[in-house]
């Protein structure tokens, strides 16, 4: 008779990322931290598509698409009712949410108190992700006017309904622009430090900028 324990199951791991908050070349490092939770079985990404086509092009994941001019908040929401699901089916014990968003964390609170194991990942940094360190602007006049010219030619390749400013801070990030030694916390606050050159629209999820003028 054999008394030897039983081979020990991997939980399984559902992976959901908020597309809209976290870029496409940091999917080796999530994959990675994941993978110590168990096996991913479920891998989602949620987000306007048509705004980040690197992920609508990744076919590991299956994308949910939410338009920005539905508002920030439908990504979120998506998110939370996917995981939900996948929570109360049975789908997966652990789960990795991948976004900087604060607003997931009573998403977070309640999953843990189900018992879930659940992690939670920023935006990837360099070392994690095995890709060369973005080049950060350091603070001079000519960088400041530098990134002043890419948000004027993303604002101005928008159009007259202006970019959506929930989704400046990764398409910035992609080009290794960062708000990392800069003394403002937000791209809102960026931008607004500019009213000569930029107009935002009231605080909301579907707000965008445009040129001024």
């Amino acid at each position: 008779m054999d008394l030897s324990p039983a081979p020990r199951l991997k939980s399984r791991v559902a992976l959901l990322i908020d597309g809209d908050n976290f870029p496409r070349s940091g999917v080796s490092q999530i994959e990675s931290k994941a993978a110590r939770l168990g096996e991913v079985t479920i891998r989602r990404v949620f987000g306007d598509m048509a705004l980040h086509k690197d992920w609508a092009q990744e076919t590991a994941y299956i994308a949910t698409h939410c338009a920005t001019s539905a508002g920030k908040n439908r990504a979120d929401m998506a998110l939370v009712i996917a995981a939900m699901d996948f929570l109360h089916r049975g789908l997966a014990q652990a789960f990795v949410i991948v976004s900087d968003d604060r607003d997931f964390d009573p998403l977070v609170s309640h999953m843990r108190e189900q018992g879930c194991r659940v992690e939670r990942i920023g935006k990837p940094t360099p070392q994690a992700t095995g890709t060369a360190k973005p080049a950060i602007r350091p603070k001079s006049a000519t960088c400041a006017d530098e990134t002043v010219d890419r948000v004027r030619a993303m604002i101005a390749g928008a159009g007259a309904a202006g970019y959506p400013i929930q989704s400046l801070g990764v398409a910035l990030y992609q080009e290794g622009i960062s708000l990392a030694d800069r003394p403002v916390k937000s791209w809102r606050a960026w931008l607004t430090s500019y009213p000569e050159v930029f107009e935002c629209d009231p605080r909301g999820p579907k707000a965008r900028v445009r040129l001024k003028g």
